[in-house]
């Protein structure tokens, strides 16, 4: 799972693309201005493409991995500079992180430590 964190915070979408499952399912938070549900790869990629190509530049960290059972929270931070605006964004997510034979199938979003642990409590991978 870090190996695609990585590849995501280099701008790696093809290497990103290997560790994603085809049916990969992404839910995000109201936090983020692209608020939405993408499901299957190309919207998870969609996604990703619309959230990126807003900045001037992305950087994403990784700043801690949870074990929540069948569930991982990853809670990264993530900077950039609006393309049109200028406004510098620094976003902090917790993600509920589902993995199948080395793949990710699924990220929800929240903006709270506490909401991700109630929610990777609830969620079946």
């Amino acid at each position: 799972m870090r190996r695609a964190y990585d590849a995501f915070a280099r701008g790696d979408l093809e290497t990103l693309r290997t560790f994603l499952a085809p049916d990969i399912e992404w839910r995000t938070t109201p936090e983020v201005p692209f608020m939405g549900n993408y499901s299957g790869l190309d919207e998870f990629l969609r996604g990703m493409d619309e959230w990126t190509s807003a900045f001037d530049e992305v950087t994403t960290e990784v700043e801690e991995m949870i074990d929540a059972g069948e569930n991982v929270i990853v809670h990264h931070r993530m900077r950039g500079r609006g393309r049109d605006s200028g406004v510098a964004v620094d976003l902090v997510l917790f993600q509920v992180v589902a993995v199948r034979d080395g793949q990710l199938t699924r990220m929800h979003d929240y903006g709270t430590r506490d909401e991700a642990l109630q929610a990777a409590a609830q969620l079946k991978p």
